[in-house]
């Protein structure tokens, strides 16, 4: 009994062993992040804040973002459309979004009209999406 339960020990071990030598040069080029690392349970957002000349909020009657010219889906809960601010992108598009960055452009429409096309880029980094370029405030005229 007792060989058998050193037996099962070190053939855990052995099983949870890595090679970190048998790395793949493009596999940490695509993803150069350690796959222990601890990241924090936080919900990242990248979001727009849309005003008029006046500086009251813009409330559009829809809007949508683009990542390389795909639609992306941002559930309802993680806004709220009165104050003017709306979500661009959230980490739950991380998979979609590249280290360095993607344009992504944010869409929307008033009274059946588009009234915003702003670009920004947005990437990423091990845990979370990251803002790299373009205004998070913009004017309506």
């Amino acid at each position: 009994m007792k060989n058998l339960l050193v037996l099962f020990c070190f053939i855990s071990m052995a099983a949870t062993c890595q090679d970190n030598n048998k790395s793949n040069t493009q596999d940490k080029k695509n993803n150069p992040c350690d796959p222990d690392i601890m990241c924090t349970m936080e919900f990242r957002i990248i979001n727009l804040e849309i005003r008029d000349k006046a500086g009251e909020a813009i409330i559009l009657d829809e809007f949508y973002s683009e990542i390389d010219g795909e639609k992306i889906e941002i559930p309802d809960d993680v806004y709220e459309p009165n104050n003017g601010i709306y979500p661009v992108a959230t980490d739950g598009q991380m998979d979609v979004l590249d280290f360095d960055g993607n344009e992504v452009i944010f869409y929307g429409m008033l009274n059946g009209k588009n009234v915003v096309e702003h670009k920004m880029v947005i990437g990423k980094d091990c845990c979370h999406i990251q803002h790299v370029e373009g205004e998070h405030k913009i004017v309506l005229k």
